[in-house]
């Protein structure tokens, strides 16, 4: 497994991959604003033996916060720790500042042991 920094050679792995499934509709339509987001956020991907298996895309808040926006597994890689390993590579390359995750999927965010701190997760 190899998590690598965004740019735009993963594009279309990445809008292959969200476009497959039915509850990341908004990004696949608003797709020319969303190539501008994943750009301009932290946004890291990982391919396992040259195929896409997911991506993370974070914010960086002025303060020394970062909140994790999406965080995207493949079905076929889930429960392989590759969400797990994406969000430690937040929090290594950001390891003084406080990681938050917004988060419509709570339940993962709670078997990971993570503290809801109103609408979000502490990292």
């Amino acid at each position: 497994m190899k998590i690598v920094k965004y740019n735009l050679k993963h594009e279309k792995d990445l809008f292959v991959a969200i476009g497959k499934d039915p509850d990341w509709k908004w990004f696949i339509e608003n797709k020319n604003v969303y190539k501008k987001y994943l750009q301009n956020s932290i946004t890291f991907t990982c391919y396992n033996n040259e195929e896409f298996c997911g991506y993370i895309r974070a914010i960086q808040d002025i303060e020394n916060f970062v909140y994790i926006s999406e965080l995207y597994v493949l079905p076929k890689w889930r429960k392989n720790k590759i969400g797990q390993a994406l969000i430690e590579r937040i929090k290594n390359d950001f390891s003084d500042f406080t990681v938050y995750a917004l988060s419509d999927e709570d339940d993962y965010y709670h078997k990971k042991g993570y503290k809801k701190i109103g609408s979000v997760f502490e990292i």
